[in-house]
Formats: structure tokens, C-alpha cells, sequence
């Protein structure tokens, strides 16, 4: 009687093995969208424009760091106390950074120039 009960007319309902030939298999759809945003998507064939970020102005960093240079020489005359001292090192300190900065970009700048 247990073979009866489970013969109840309830099968497998999964299909066992592969696809089935009479049910066409569904479309594959791309996960990227057409348009990202307000502008198309990016063509894979075209060239590359500029890349990262456009270097600064040596000029620019040389006035920064004069800048800096002259409120360091400030904090030093203006200022009392021995704050004067800590305050005057580090404005100095910072020009001379803005310094390195400046003449880094300029020898990037002109580097092959000189060699003919």
C-alpha cells in the first residue's frame, strides 16, 4: 500500500538531462546598459584623450612658494614669543616643499630640450 501512495500521479518536477528540444533556449541579454547616464557608451576602437591630471605650472608653484617664503619671514618679525620660532620654520618649511614642487615640474617640463 505504500507503493500506491506514492505513485499518486506526482512525478519529478525538475526536468532531468539537457534542454528540451521543443522549447527554444531564452535570449541572452547583456548586463551593461547602452548608455551610461546622459552620454553613450565609450567606444573601445578610439583613441584615448588625456589621461589622469595635467601637470601644474612651474610659475604657479614658484609663486605658491614664495608666498609661504615671505608669510614664514612675516611670522618670524611679527610674531613674539618663542611661538614665532615654531610657526616661522613650519611657513618655511612648507614653502620649501612648494619649492621642490616647482623645480620638479619645471626640469619635467624641459628635460629633452637642451640635448639636440
Amino acid at each position: 500500500m505504500s507503493k500506491d501512495k506514492r505513485k499518486g500521479g506526482r512525478g519529478r518536477v525538475t526536468p532531468k538531462g539537457g534542454p528540451r528540444p521543443d522549447v527554444p533556449p531564452p535570449e541572452q541579454r547583456s548586463f551593461a546598459p547602452k548608455r551610461i547616464g546622459p552620454f553613450d557608451k565609450p567606444d573601445p576602437d578610439a583613441p584615448l584623450g588625456q589621461v589622469g591630471r595635467r601637470p601644474s605650472s612651474p610659475g604657479r608653484l614658484f609663486v605658491f612658494a614664495g608666498v609661504w617664503f615671505v608669510c614664514g619671514v612675516l611670522a618670524f618679525v611679527v610674531l613674539t614669543g618663542a611661538l614665532r620660532f615654531v610657526i616661522g620654520f613650519v611657513l618655511v618649511g612648507i614653502s620649501l616643499l612648494w619649492l621642490r614642487g616647482a623645480a620638479t615640474a619645471y626640469l619635467r617640463q624641459h628635460r629633452g630640450e637642451g640635448q639636440g
